[in-house]
């Protein structure tokens, strides 16, 4: 077992060494500044290690000291072939299950790189070769144990972990690692080191057999045991939303429209939520541009008297350079060693030039950031806050604040807001990195945005985008994290779709959609204009909700999390299985049944008959059933409560 750690002091990068004995769980560092050592417990084929690094050298840390990273071996996973369910860093983020053998790519463009994944990650885009985000699972091609490390705490540093499957790899080969498997931590901050120790993020190495899914179930339980995870008491949302069909084009004349078709809908939605466009600039939150006369506190009100929860759209992070913050205070912008603002995000939606982020550790930043969520809680009366692009709190920069951790100043940024916002405001992250925020929201988006289209567009194929926004990549994600609904967080599936207007996905498509995200028991959201939507679509989003209404107090179960790309399936313990076909051609679909099931649960909730092709063997607790291109069932006992 060997480790390495990345410093820096001022320009100068160096790398100290630490090689562990045979059966011993300290080393010293080859420079003799550092000890890493780690308490190992060992319980029912678990693995827990608690790791710790410390400065031991006589003299005090020199000045200057910037900590990057720390590699470290970690037992061998020993799968020469088969496949890795490789996890996402943000919301954003593509978590799916892939060839080992494949190459990791992250995106061409470093723009679309660092807005959906971490930017601390460099991937080697070479033939077995990964990194996952916080967790991963390991699976073999022939039948054996399968391999699971993840972290089962939060520190002040990213975790993420290198799986490495061709060691003679230039971009991975380094001095002295050669195990094919290292836990990463990322620091990137100065340290003296008070009290002369760092607690690192604990992490759990795992070989089990049985369900992937049911064991990451249990994974996500735990760790939100462990931090302290409390949901909130209020059920699921379910509401409307501006974005999908009006993108920016909002005005105060189309959400009084729709707040008013939808009190003639009658839909049982509970949140009516504003998303981007009505602001001036981006920064300048609490300034309407003219297509909101009334101002946001009128809205509120309106939304109100409809007896619906008022919801916001915010970047809080975000600025750009003709806001009045960043003319007002160019200093608590995050800005790099050479001054210059760093990039947080482009989006020719907002402009041709770059959008930025503030330096969230200066105080003229948690100023600003206090009064622009206390006024729009306390004094406009918005209940549901819907918190945008949170990921540039952790961009890399030369902050204010520079003893912390990019990870531990956004932490203190979405605590900040928290307090400013109150405990009965629900907070929903959305672009945020999915570790440092369990504990931290009320609901979590747990994919990329959905589109009026199902596949990724052309243009983000040739970059290489495989977060791509599109329907399908935003569903792939609903299902594979679809078990940290109630364990970490309710989850944020996105918006529903169901128009037929402006909006290229087929019937077929949307069905698959809207049964994925009500089986699934998270938020559901719907994000047409209300007026437009024809009486058959209006019935498959009155029966999708009322669906969503019945699975939302449990956590699913993906099926096929590991065997497929876009998992068939999902079990969820209200008594509903979803099973799909998204794809051109008619398939026999096979699961094994290793959740509680009854040969009586025949009837698909969607048309309230059996299918003619299904067929279930209790005893060899297999079920079977074709399915046609692009077509979707939900099983159940046919009961209704």
């Amino acid at each position: 077992m060997k480790a390495i750690l990345r410093t820096r002091i001022y320009e100068e990068e160096r790398k100290s060494q630490f090689q562990f004995a045979p059966g011993k769980s300290e080393s010293l560092s080859d420079c003799g500044n550092y000890k890493f050592y780690f308490k190992l417990v060992k319980s029912a084929g678990k693995s827990t290690y608690s790791p710790v690094l410390e400065w031991i050298a006589e003299r005090r840390p020199q000045a200057g000291l910037e900590l990057l990273t720390l590699e470290w071996e970690l037992p061998s996973h020993e799968i020469k072939e088969g496949r890795i369910f490789r996890h996402g860093y943000q919301s954003w983020s593509l978590s799916a299950s892939e060839d080992l053998k494949d190459p990791d790519f992250s995106p061409k463009l470093s723009f679309l790189q660092y807005s959906q994944e971490n930017i601390y990650s460099e991937h080697a885009a070479e033939p077995g070769n990964w990194i996952s985000e916080a967790y991963v699972l390991l699976l073999p091609k022939e039948e054996g144990s399968k391999y699971f490390a993840g972290a089962i705490s939060k520190g002040e540093e990213g975790v993420k972990f290198k799986i490495i499957t061709n060691p003679s790899s230039k971009k991975t080969n380094s001095e002295i690692l050669t195990g094919d498997i290292r836990v990463v931590y990322d620091f990137f901050r100065f340290e003296d080191f008070k009290g002369n120790k760092l607690a690192l993020t604990q992490i759990r190495v795992s070989r089990f057999t049985g369900e992937e899914a049911v064991f990451l179930k249990s994974y996500f339980a735990e760790l939100g045991k462990n931090l302290k995870v409390k949901l909130p008491e209020t059920p699921v949302p379910t509401g409307w939303c501006s974005w999908y069909h009006y993108y920016t084009k909002i005005s105060e004349k189309i959400i009084l429209q729709n707040l008013k078709e939808l009190r003639s809908k009658n839909l049982g939605l509970k949140v009516f939520q504003i998303d981007d466009g009505y602001q001036k600039e981006i920064g300048d939150w609490l300034e309407t541009n003219d297509r909101f006369p009334g101002g946001m506190g009128l809205l509120s009100d309106a939304i109100q008297s409809e007896k619906l929860i008022p919801g916001i759209w915010l970047a809080p992070f975000l600025v750009r350079k003709k806001s009045k913050f960043f003319q007002k205070f160019p200093e608590a912008v995050l800005k790099d060693r050479d001054g210059n603002p760093v990039p947080a995000l482009w989006n020719p939606l907002w402009g041709a030039d770059y959008t930025y982020t503030l330096d969230v550790t200066h105080p003229a930043s948690k100023e600003f950031l206090t009064n622009v969520i206390r006024t729009f809680v306390k004094e406009y009366g918005y209940k549901y806050l819907k918190l945008d692009f949170l990921y540039s709190a952790l961009l890399p920069g030369w902050t204010y604040d520079r003893d912390l951790s990019p990870h531990t100043r956004y932490m203190e940024a979405i605590r900040l807001i928290r307090k400013a916002a109150g405990k009965d405001v629900f907070l929903l992250g959305c672009g945020a990195p999915m570790l440092p925020s369990i504990g931290l929201f009320d609901a979590m988006r747990i994919s990329c945005d959905v589109a009026p289209f199902w596949y990724r567009e052309k243009v983000r194929i040739l970059a290489k985008d495989r977060n791509g926004l599109c329907t399908e990549r935003a569903l792939i994600n609903d299902i594979t994290r679809s078990s940290m609904h109630r364990t970490l967080w309710l989850n944020d599936p996105d918006c529903l779709l169901v128009r037929q207007k402006k909006n290229k996905m087929t019937e077929g498509q949307t069905k698959i959609m809207a049964n994925i995200m009500s089986v699934s028991g998270g938020m559901l959201f719907v994000s047409d204009e209300l007026a437009l939507l024809s009486k058959e679509r209006q019935a498959l989003l009155q029966k999708a909700l009322n669906l969503q209404a019945k699975c939302r107090t449990k956590t699913p179960l993906p099926i096929g999390l590991g065997p497929e790309f876009f998992p068939n399936a999902m079990y969820n313990p209200a008594g509903f299985l979803g099973i799909w076909n998204p794809s051109d051609e008619k398939k026999e679909i096979q699961l094994s049944l290793f959740f509680p099931w009854d040969k009586k649960n025949t009837v698909d909730y969607w048309t309230g008959e059996t299918p003619k092709s299904l067929e279930i063997d209790s005893r060899k607790k297999l079920l079977q059933i074709t399915l046609e291109p692009w077509s979707t069932v939900t099983l159940h006992s046919g009961k209704q409560s």
